[in-house]
Parts: C-alpha cells; sequence; structure tokens
C-alpha cells in the first residue's frame, strides 16, 4: 500500500506473493559494517592523535585543522570519482584497490613512526599519507551501500537490516577509534592509533574476496565515461571550498579575504553544478533525483547534519570549566554508543513496516536531546551532560537507516551506485557545511553580544531551532507527497515511481 499522500505511520499491506529472502553471507555483514567503520575510524584517531601529531612534527593547532581538512578534501574528492572510478576499473576493483591500498598505506605509516622526524620533507609526507588515506577509506563507504542495496534488491526485509548495520558502523569506527585509539596513542605514540582503521581495513579486504560479493559487484554494469572539464571543476569547487571553511574556521568569517574565498566558492559550485547539468555523461548522475522519494530524503539527510554536529555542545561545556577533557570524551563515546542502539531500533520499526513512526521518534529524540545541550548553561552536569548527548544519539541512529531506506527503495538497480553516492555526499558534506554555518553564527553572535558564552548560548539554541525545522519541512514533505513513506516488498518491486 503506498501512501501518496498523508502523515501515515505503516505501509504494512500484506502482499499476495513476496519475493524470497535474500541470503546473506556473514562476509557481506562484515563489510556493510566495516566499510563505513574504515572512513570514521580514521578521523577518530586522527582527532585523537592531533596532540601527539603536533609533538612529533612540531605542528600548531592551525596546521592540525588543516591535516584533519586534508583527510575531509580526500574523501569527498573520492565520493565523487566513484562513478567515472568503477565505470573504469569495476566496483569489485575500485573496492579491493582502496581496502589494499588503506592496508599499505597504514602499513608503512605504522612502521615508519616510530622513526619520523619533524623536518619538512617528513611534515610533506604526513600530509600527503593523510590525504592519500582519507581518499582511500572514504571509497568504500558508499561502495559498501551500492552492493548492500545489489544484494537487497528483491527483499526489503534484508535491506533494512543491512542498512541499519551500515549506518551503525559510522558510529562504531569513531567509538573504537576513541577508545582503544586513545590508549594506543597514550601508550606507544601517534602511529599506534593507526591500528584502529588497519583492523577495519583488514575485515573489508578479507570480505572482498569472497566470490559471492564479487557476484554483487558485477550485478549491474556501469558504462560512464564522464569528461575531464567535469571533474576539473568538481575538483575546483572542492578546493575553494575547503581553503573557505579552514580559512574561516582558523581567522575569521568576516576577513576580506574568507570572503573573498567564499564568492569563489559559490561561482565553482554553480559552474559545477551547471556542467553535471549539461553533461551527457556526468560524473554523478542526477538520475536518481527523479525517483520518487529520493530528493525529499536526500535534502532532509544533508539539513539533518547541520544541527547535529557535535562541536559546539563540547565547546561550551570546555567554557562553562565544569567538564574536564576525559569526561567530554567519555560523554561522546557513551553518546555515539546511543547511535548505535538507535540503529537497531531502527531495524525494529523497518521490520515492522513503521517508517513514519521511525521518522517521528528520531525527530523527537534529536529535538529533546538538543533541547538538553540548550540548557548547558544552566545545567551541565555530566551525567546530564551524558544522557542529552545519548539520546540526541539515538535519535541520529534512528533517522539516518530510514532515510537511506526511503531514498532507495524505489531506486532502479542501474542507478545504484549513483544513488549511494549522492547519500554519502549528503552525510559528509551536510557536517562540513553545518560545521562552518554554526561557526559562522558563533562568531557573529560573539560580536554581538561582546561575549564567547553568550555566542555558545545562540549556537546551542539555533541547533535546536534547526532540527525543529528539519522536522516540520519532514512533515510538510510526506504530506505532499515528496516522500512516500511505503518500505515494504511492495515498494521494492513495482516499477519506480517519478516526480513530475
Amino acid at each position: 500500500m503506498d501512501h501518496a499522500r498523508g502523515f501515515v505511520l505503516s505501509d504494512a499491506a500484506p502482499l499476495a506473493t513476496a519475493p524470497a529472502p535474500a541470503r546473506l553471507r556473514p562476509t557481506l555483514w562484515l563489510l556493510v559494517f566495516a566499510g563505513p567503520a574504515l572512513r570514521t575510524s580514521l578521523l577518530g584517531c586522527l582527532l585523537v592523535a592531533e596532540p601527539a601529531l603536533g609533538d612529533a612534527f612540531t605542528l600548531s593547532a592551525e596546521t592540525l585543522a588543516i591535516l584533519v581538512e586534508g583527510a575531509i578534501f580526500g574523501g569527498l574528492l573520492a565520493v565523487f570519482l566513484i562513478p567515472p572510478l568503477v565505470a573504469k576499473l569495476g566496483l569489485l576493483r575500485v573496492a579491493f584497490l582502496a581496502a589494499a591500498l588503506t592496508v599499505l598505506c597504514l602499513l608503512v605509516s605504522i612502521a615508519g613512526g616510530p622513526f619520523t622526524s619533524n623536518d619538512q620533507r617528513a611534515v610533506v609526507g604526513l600530509f600527503v599519507a593523510v590525504g592519500l588515506l582519507g581518499f582511500f577509506v572514504a571509497l568504500l563507504s558508499p561502495i559498501s551501500q551500492t552492493l548492500l542495496n545489489n544484494a537487497t534488491i528483491s527483499d526489503p526485509t534484508a535491506r533494512h537490516s543491512l542498512q541499519s548495520a551500515w549506518s551503525a558502523g559510522q558510529p562504531a569506527g569513531f567509538i573504537v577509534a576513541s577508545l582503544v585509539g586513545g590508549a594506543l596513542v597514550e601508550s606507544f605514540g601517534w602511529w599506534a592509533t593507526l591500528a584502529v582503521p588497519l583492523l577495519f581495513a583488514f575485515v573489508s579486504l578479507l570480505a572482498l574476496l569472497d566470490r559471492s560479493i564479487a557476484h554483487l559487484a558485477d550485478r549491474e554494469p556501469v558504462d560512464l565515461k564522464p569528461s575531464a572539464n567535469d571533474i576539473l571543476w568538481i575538483v575546483l569547487a572542492l578546493v575553494a571550498f575547503e581553503i573557505w571553511s579552514t580559512w574561516g574556521s582558523l581567522r575569521s568569517w568576516l576577513a576580506p579575504g574568507v570572503l573573498v574565498t567564499l564568492a569563489v566558492t559559490i561561482v565553482f559550485t554553480l559552474l559545477a553544478v551547471n556542467r553535471t547539468r549539461q553533461s551527457p555523461e556526468p560524473t554523478v548522475s542526477p538520475k536518481p533525483f527523479a525517483s520518487a522519494g529520493f530528493g525529499a530524503a536526500t535534502l532532509i539527510l544533508f539539513i539533518y547534519q547541520f544541527p547535529t554536529t557535535a562541536e559546539f555542545e563540547v565547546l561550551l561545556l570546555g567554557e562553562l570549566a565544569h567538564m574536564s577533557a576525559d569526561e567530554i570524551g567519555m560523554r561522546t563515546a557513551i553518546g555515539n554508543v546511543g547511535q548505535i542502539a538507535g540503529t537497531a531500533l531502527a531495524a525494529a520499526l523497518l521490520l515492522r513496516h513503521r517508517a513514519g513512526l521511525a521518522l517521528i521518534i528520531g525527530f523527537i529524540l534529536t529535538i529533546v536531546g538538543l533541547s538538553g545541550y540548550a540548557l548547558y548553561p544552566w545545567w551541565n552536569g555530566f551525567i546530564f551532560a551524558t544522557v542529552t548527548r545519548t539520546i540526541a544519539g539515538l535519535g541520529a541512529g534512528v533517522l539516518t537507516p530510514v532515510l537511506f531506506v526511503l531514498a532507495l527503495n524505489r531506486m532502479p538497480a542501474s542507478l545504484q551506485i549513483a544513488a549511494g553516492t549522492w547519500l554519502v555526499l549528503a552525510l559528509i558534506g551536510g557536517t562540513e557545511v553545518g560545521l562552518a554555518t554554526f561557526d559562522i553564527v558563533l562568531e557573529l553572535a560573539t560580536k554581538v553580544a561582546q561575549s564567547a558564552f553568550a555566542g555558545y548560548v545562540v549556537v546551542e539554541n539555533a541547533q535546536l531551532a534547526c532540527s525543529i525545522a528539519t522536522a516540520i519541512l519532514t512533515a510538510w514533505l510526506i504530506t505532499r507527497g515528496s516522500l512516500p513513506l511505503a518500505t515494504g516488498p511492495a515498494a521494492a518491486t513495482r516499477t519506480p515511481a517519478h516526480l513530475p
């Protein structure tokens, strides 16, 4: 039963015949979990190793921030280039090369870490290695999403379970990097923390050796030959964005040079979008947006990342001087565990075809958690801060897999790679744009109020308002029929609907 209009909580209408359940091998579960966990574990390890890296290579805090941004830039570039890489080499070969090169880079870094110096060549080598690792680890996240979709094209029940495992991999990678990686840094050195992403890379590499996964990768060939100009404009737009966001966060968003860089970023982005729309073979096909529900779900997923970035409540807790760095780290790790629990709840609701109810629960939990953040100026004990972070994590854990499922249920097999690429870009890009947006709000509010404390208070309330607005937008899109809630077998087997 396809609910075209109205905020209906279930689509569990019985069917005369249902497709046979997909047989999911353990190796596919491992790859689906380890793929996204690999990317977040690298970022988590870089963050926990920042002080040690600063000491080992004599890097300032600003340089370390640029180093982390280098990994993010490599990841964004990788996601954009996945479709042409797959067209050239094949999905399985790209995945295998990404996992193998990640293992190789990490092994070399770990082996050479104890002997590195702080001379210029070593610093350049560090930046190159981090950029390459950011590129390689990001490839497996959307590729594992595509394999997930291919494996469950006729079995939405299996897709719901696998999608929840994929979504759980993201916070899991960061949790392991924060806890295990942090302990390894303290015991051995910055290089030891790389053992965490190395583990996830090894798991991915071993899973890719399974022949059944090779069969999934070859299910739908991709014929794509984007022009060099298409790729060039995307690279220029990404470079401009990274320069603007990094420069603005380190200096001032109102500085003349930063404003000029913002203008350049907008121009390059518009040119890249225009090239994508006009190109007969764009780098990332916009065709998935013609399938019913995909554009709405991707928009919600993108905007939802804005208020759920964790940096500003951490800064506020530090500003209040009521919580130590260790306590903030414990709070963040526990909150990420809450996100994993949220994915389990999402799986249970999706199995009962209650996507609408899952959206309601996810937004309520997110809004309650962000409301707690807004109370930190007056109520900021460790227990309260941990509970509110866990509640917000639960909300994110519920919403992310549900939005992925709603976006992909009507997607033709030929567009799975492009669709998965857009969704991962929404996750990464939404976080980056959200950080920049609220950092601008923080600077402006601080200048107007002449108080850093007041600036943080404004940001927390702005994040709460953004979350409420996103929930209202979601309800409106569902009511007008732009986001169908059907997740049962009928949604996966009918001919894909198209928006006018």
